[in-house]
């Protein structure tokens, strides 16, 4: 039977309280009210920002992987994930205001098409190594954490690379259905 060392299951539980953490974030953003003005500029900043990273898997990869990478550094990791995650809720509820479809249901389409929930919990991961380095350096630990670093950003790209293919699918299938 395969059991998990306690190391992994520590390890595992933190990404999971960080990941709901991260969705509380990202459901702040998207239920706060854009007005009408702003969003129609948010929505037209958004879409110009992102027509070059969703013409292939790697372009959405790319981007959610950097992002990730700066959520690991120690300590400004996890303020840069809350601000990352709260202004893409922002950006959802630019996107509702705009296109009049509840920031709710904007919100649930990620996540009921599974590659929210995947790329969410990789940055989990990401976060809780921020919190764990942090926690070391305080320690005096902080070289042995460092050692980890690598493993967790295998796990987190990995979670991305899965994600991005999902997501593209995704792009790919509803830019079929004509407009």
């Amino acid at each position: 039977m395969f059991k998990l060392s306690p190391f992994a299951v520590s390890r595992f539980l933190a990404a999971l309280a960080a990941t709901v953490a991260l969705i509380v974030l990202l459901a702040a953003g998207a239920l706060t009210p854009v007005p009408a003005s702003d969003a129609a500029r948010m929505v037209e900043g958004f879409e110009e920002l992102v027509a070059g990273l969703t013409a292939s898997p790697l372009g959405i990869f790319l981007n959610n992987f950097v992002a990730s990478l700066l959520m690991i550094i120690p300590a400004a990791g996890m303020a840069l994930a809350a601000f990352i995650v709260y202004n893409t809720g922002l950006v959802i509820s630019a996107i509702s205001t705009a296109s009049n479809i509840p920031a709710a249901l904007s919100l649930l389409i990620p996540f009921l098409t599974f590659y929210g929930f995947v790329e969410m919990l990789a940055y989990g991961f990401a976060v809780s190594e921020s919190f764990f380095l942090t926690s070391a350096a305080v320690k005096k630990r902080f070289r042995q954490e460092v050692r980890v670093v690598p493993y967790v950003v295998a796990v987190v790209g990995g979670l991305l690379a899965l994600a991005a293919v999902l997501e593209w699918g995704l792009i790919v299938f509803f830019q079929s259905f004509p407009t």
